[in-house]
Formats: C-alpha cells, sequence, structure tokens
C-alpha cells in the first residue's frame, strides 16, 4: 500500500511540474504586461493609444487593415482560379470601404519547426508595424466569402450599436467537438476595453476569423500566443486551442476580448456541422475544414454565386489581368518602413 501510494504520487509529479511551469510563465507575461501598462483590471481610457478614437471608443474613420495568408498552389482546396477569387473578393471591399489589405506569404514567417498555422501571429505582429495608424487588424483565413460587401465593419461590429448587437453575455460556450465547455462568456463589457473580437459557435471559438485593435494588450497578447510552451503541445486545433486555453484560464484575456453571436463574423456553408450556417445579409461565410472535404469545390462556387453583387473596381480587374495582383506578395522582414 504504501509503495502503491508513493508510485501514484511519482506519476502525478510530471503533472505537477507542468501546471507548475505553465502558472511561472503566465506570471512572467503577466507582471511584465502589468508594469508596462499600471494593469489594475483594465485599460483605462487614457491607456488606449488607438490613433481614431475618443474616449478609447473606435469612430466612423476607424482604421482598418485586412489580413490574410496563404502559400503554395493555386488550386488550394482544389478550385482552380481559387486565389484570384479570394482577391477579387477582399481588394474590392477593402477598396470600397477605405481599409487596407495586406495578404503574407505564410511559408516566410515560420517559427522553428511550428506547424505553419501558428505562422499567423508573427504576421499580425508585423501588420501592426506595417501600418503604424492602423486601428484594427481584421485577419481572415483563406477560405472565407465576404458575402454582404456593402456591410462596412464600422455598421457591423466595431460601432457601439454594432457591438450591443453582436455581443453574447453571461452564455455558455461549446467546446471543441460540441457541447458545454463548462465556461460562459462575461456578463458585462465596457467599450473601451474591447481589444479582440470573436465568434463563438458550435463548436466554440474559432480563429479563422477575428479582429483586434491596436493596444498595448495586444502586444502582449501576441507576445503570449506563441509562447514555445504552448506551441509544443499536441493540441488538434493548435493555435485555436492556444487561444481557448488563454481565454479560460486567464482574466486578463477575457476582459478585453468579446464574443459575437457565431453568424456575426463566422457563418458555415449548409453541409458543414461546425456551427450556424449563412443566412442572406450574413456578412461572410467561412469553409472551415474545407481542404479535406470533396464537397467543398462546388459549394464553394455555389455560394461564390449567392454573394452579394459589387463593381470591381478597374484597379483589381488590371492587377488580376497583368499579374501584379498583390497575392503572396508580403514577405517577413521585407520592406517594412523604416523608424525616424
Amino acid at each position: 500500500m504504501i509503495f502503491s501510494g508513493l508510485l501514484i504520487r511519482f506519476k502525478a509529479l510530471p503533472v505537477l511540474l507542468f501546471g507548475l511551469l505553465v502558472l511561472f510563465i503566465y506570471l512572467i507575461h503577466y507582471t511584465t504586461f502589468s508594469h508596462s501598462i499600471g494593469y489594475s483590471g483594465s485599460l483605462s481610457k487614457s491607456q488606449s493609444n488607438s490613433s481614431s478614437t475618443s474616449g478609447g471608443l473606435p469612430q466612423g474613420n476607424t482604421k482598418v487593415v485586412m489580413v490574410t495568408a496563404s502559400s503554395g498552389t493555386k488550386a488550394f482546396l482544389g478550385i482552380p482560379q481559387l486565389k484570384e477569387m479570394v482577391y477579387e473578393n477582399r481588394k474590392s471591399y477593402a477598396l470600397r470601404h477605405g481599409y487596407d489589405f495586406l495578404w503574407a506569404n505564410i511559408s516566410s514567417y515560420p517559427i522553428g519547426d511550428a506547424r505553419v498555422v501558428w505562422s499567423k501571429i508573427p504576421i499580425l505582429q508585423e501588420a501592426w508595424m506595417r501600418y503604424p495608424d492602423a486601428d484594427w487588424l481584421w485577419w481572415m483565413d483563406m477560405d472565407m466569402i465576404i458575402m454582404n460587401s456593402s456591410l462596412s465593419l464600422w455598421d457591423h461590429v466595431l460601432s457601439p450599436e454594432g457591438m450591443r448587437r453582436n455581443i453574447i453575455l453571461d452564455t455558455p460556450l461549446n467546446k471543441v467537438g460540441g457541447g458545454d465547455s463548462g465556461y460562459r462568456t462575461p456578463p458585462t463589457y465596457q467599450y473601451e476595453d474591447v481589444n479582440f473580437m470573436i465568434s463563438a459557435g458550435g463548436w466554440g471559438m474559432n480563429v479563422g476569423n477575428f479582429l483586434m485593435r491596436r493596444s498595448e494588450w495586444t502586444d502582449w497578447l501576441l507576445n503570449l500566443w506563441v509562447d514555445p510552451l504552448y506551441i509544443q503541445q499536441n493540441w488538434v486545433m493548435p493555435e485555436n486551442d492556444a487561444w481557448t486555453h488563454m481565454w479560460r484560464h486567464h482574466s486578463i484575456v477575457r476582459n478585453h476580448s468579446v464574443c459575437l453571436v457565431q453568424r456575426a463574423l463566422n457563418a458555415y456553408p449548409a453541409y458543414n456541422q461546425l456551427g450556424k450556417h449563412w443566412q442572406p445579409g450574413d456578412h461572410t461565410i467561412h469553409f472551415a475544414g474545407c481542404g479535406g472535404d470533396e464537397r467543398c469545390p462546388s459549394e464553394w462556387l455555389k455560394y461564390w454565386e449567392l454573394r452579394e453583387g459589387y463593381d470591381v473596381p478597374e484597379s483589381v480587374q488590371k492587377a488580376l489581368s497583368d499579374g501584379t495582383a498583390e497575392i503572396e506578395n508580403v514577405q517577413q522582414g521585407v520592406g517594412l518602413p523604416t523608424s525616424h
């Protein structure tokens, strides 16, 4: 009995040590961030450094950068001309609403031998440097279509009214695979504290489509997100599971992020069982998991025809016809603005 008890304690030792290591790393990140801004629970209005805000609230002239990344074959997902379609869709939307658009070559942003999905984090970190006047970054995975091109991000989710309409409060969150995770969204939020917006649905939160505001909290979050301890975990959806872990276990993350109704940012096609399906008028549609589904090409083309009609600017048409479209043209460290 004594030997058995000792053996159980010995087997539990690695788990205990891992837990202590996670706590130690978090305390280092938290202490550094807290000291840098004098954190006392939430960012004060005077600590927000968004260049086009008033009292921390984003205004109608908010500067947004749309960020996409990919690499490799143009027959991605088995759809010929997919990247040209994505470029037309997103660049036309950006020009219509006065946003910037960045398409990075994700293979040029490696993090050691980590899976390529982690590279979205250094891409976002560098995007802030490339666009020093940007207030918000809008990350979109490759496998998405903007369906409602007339709806601006300000009217949709960035304005005070847009937030009130879409943020879900004190609501159970699902886990990967479906079913209650045991966690709930915060019961309240403050406009000036919102630095991260993400949809929640049938499989929990999905980092294929989210918005983040320029702030010191955001810089801290991106640093924490790619902590080597997270990258080394054998998670099913690595960077997504890392985000979920941070949100669940660190109140400083929850205090500055909000969950939106799923279809606000992350509606799915009808065949997809990850959550609620796209309805006419929804802003975007996300073909998550499309790479491994044989239905994907035909479904993509079906919904492409259902998107709201829009005029493709002549500059976009010319770039596509003469091969100068900015598709995967951004390389890590190349062309960064020089500081004066």
